[in-house]
């Protein structure tokens, strides 16, 4: 088979290898229960995975690898296999670190935006289903981060590689350079695959609290791969919001600060973050869609 082969074809084999990798995760989360529990496992919890951090970091690191690495690696072997680096993206030149910079700056520019749309989210009211996804999301997150705090400099490392690292490489393959790419190539259309990915990005993360931000973030991220070709920025992004998200909950916890503080909007006055989100906008269309427009280049080339 090659890259060819029908785009829906290539979507059902990244899709179906997802669900499949289902079956060995919660097999191997089994198993991790066990050995990391000595076989002392409690069938009643308030959460899936229980209280043990080294149980949801292995976990966590586990369902990076095995549902958004492994399909990615199965499309790139059955459809790609002559043509792997263009599939994924690993182009590492000069330029495409300028482009990570440029992608900072811009995600930066648009946080007070991002900050007064999560501050809205978190209010949402999502029900009861929804309500507990988003609470077994906010204790996996703060199991792990705690954990790390109470074991200083070292934890903080293996926080920043579980939380920052693996999922900033694993998911960016999976949902850019995989469902992205092939869903531009089904809908011939851009955009259509960009706002797609973004969603289901977002959903994936089980966490309505903050659907918004991390649809946002998709968005942002989408149209950073699009235009940049290159899986650089992309990671590159990915890596720092992750890492400031997560290191900020570490320095609170280690300061004893409310969390709460956390959601509240930095920038409180309109004005600034409509000039911030003008600003970014601006830049964006200047270091990307302006070299797009020169070079001619679709997500399809």
């Amino acid at each position: 088979m090659n890259k060819n082969a029908h785009p829906f074809k290539q979507l059902l084999v990244l899709i179906g290898s997802h669900i499949g990798m289902l079956f060995p995760l919660v097999l191997l989360v089994v198993i991790l229960t066990v050995v990391l529990n000595k076989g002392d496992v409690n069938p009643v919890q308030t959460t899936l995975l229980g209280d043990n951090p080294g149980l949801l970091m292995a976990s966590t690191v586990s369902q990076s690898f095995l549902l958004f690495l492994v399909p990615v690696i199965i499309v790139a072997n059955v459809f790609y296999r002559d043509n792997k680096r263009d599939f994924y993206r690993f182009d590492f030149g000069s330029h495409k670190w300028l482009l990570a910079l440029a992608s900072v700056v811009i995600y930066a520019l648009l946080s007070p935006l991002i900050d007064w749309i999560g501050f809205w989210n978190n209010h949402w009211n999502v029900g009861k289903m929804f309500s507990m996804m988003s609470d077994e999301y906010y204790h996996t997150v703060m199991g792990i981060v705690r954990k790390a705090a109470s074991a200083g400099s070292v934890g903080l490392l293996i926080m920043v590689l579980v939380m920052a690292v693996i999922p900033a490489i694993c998911e960016e393959l999976f949902f850019r350079v995989g469902l992205q790419q092939l869903l531009g190539k089904w809908f011939k259309n851009d955009h259509v695959a960009v706002v797609v990915t973004a969603f289901v990005f977002s959903l994936m993360h089980m966490d309505m609290s903050g659907f918004l931000v991390r649809f946002v973030m998709g968005l942002v991220l989408g149209y950073v791969f699009l235009y940049s070709r290159s899986l650089v920025p992309n990671v590159m992004l990915h890596f720092l919001n992750n890492a400031v998200a997560t290191i900020s909950t570490y320095v609170a916890i280690r300061n004893r600060t409310p969390l709460a503080k956390l959601e509240e909007p930095w920038m409180v006055h309109w004005l600034p973050t409509v000039l911030c989100t003008i600003a970014a906008l601006v830049l964006f269309w200047y270091c990307f869609v302006r070299k797009q427009k020169a070079t001619g280049y679709s997500i399809d080339s």
